[in-house]
């Protein structure tokens, strides 16, 4: 195997014809980076949002449209691979999982953009060019990304009912999914239905099942784990206050200052004071 191109593209909204096309005796993975987009590829059509990765055996015709006013995108090229092993099933089950807005909150599937990511930076900045071994990494990186996509693809059909609709993940799993996402995604604006739609439950089923899971409430951990990233920044940057509050997901200074002090007995900016005359951290 080996990667005949590695690019990086856009298009818009108001493009006179879509982009795409059809590359004899080419294996391709095209990663949607930023804005949504409607894929079709043969006779499937899918929408999605960014990101998402879809995946095309040989000589498969494909259309990219922009459905905002500008979708970025990367495209890889894979030449000269006598060993892949996707059907044309598998294929189509995992493109149309792109719609699916979770898909990339749990890890191993995050893992597959960060191969995407990795591979486009040693391409894009010439530096696999010139080692060797670095063109062998990025393979090693497009192997495991295939390979990843094979484990969430398995995964994915395991417990499956005889109706074809997937069982329930147990709590446990639900739980560590809501930890993953929070982890994820703590400086964002985060709501109790936002996190019910990533576990697919009623709100107040959620935080009983959570609580129990982990001894503590899905708002509580989120609290925890931004004030954790506060206190990181405190103790390694000088950044003002009011930046900290933005960066560790808090929605206000007095807010902030205030959950701050009845964590930890003292202000934000006393804390800091203490932590650079004794370097300690309680």
């Amino acid at each position: 195997m080996r990667i005949r191109l590695c690019r990086e593209g856009s298009i818009s909204r108001s493009a006179e014809a879509p982009g795409g096309g059809m590359h004899p005796a080419l294996y391709e993975i095209l990663y949607i980076t930023s804005g949504k987009v409607r894929f079709r590829w043969m006779s499937n059509v899918c929408e999605a949002e960014a990101p998402a990765v879809f995946i095309m055996s040989v000589s498969t015709p494909h259309l990219l449209e922009s459905l905002r006013a500008e979708a970025k995108f990367r495209f890889i090229e894979l030449a000269e691979w006598d060993h892949f092993t996707f059907t044309d099933k598998q294929i189509d089950r995992w493109n149309f999982m792109q719609t699916r807005k979770d898909i990339y909150t749990g890890t191993l599937a995050a893992a597959i953009i960060q191969s995407l990511d990795f591979v486009h930076h040693l391409q894009s900045t010439g530096v696999a060019d010139q080692c060797q071994t670095l063109e062998e990494v990025c393979l090693l990186e497009i192997q495991k990304t295939y390979k990843l996509i094979e484990h969430v693809l398995n995964n994915s059909g395991k417990g499956m009912a005889p109706d074809g609709v997937q069982n329930k993940p147990k709590p446990s799993e639900m739980a560590d999914l809501l930890i993953e996402y929070m982890d994820a995604h703590y400086r964002e604006d985060i709501t109790l239905h936002r996190l019910a739609d990533v576990v697919h439950l009623n709100p107040s089923y959620l935080v009983r099942m959570f609580k129990k899971q982990t001894n503590t409430t899905p708002f509580d951990y989120l609290r925890d784990l931004r004030l954790k990233a506060a206190i990181r920044y405190l103790s390694v940057t000088d950044l003002p206050i009011s930046s900290i509050v933005e960066e560790a997901g808090f929605k206000s200074v007095h807010y902030f200052s205030r959950t701050f002090k009845q964590e930890y007995g003292q202000s934000p900016a006393e804390w800091r004071k203490r932590f650079r005359k004794t370097g300690a951290i309680d």
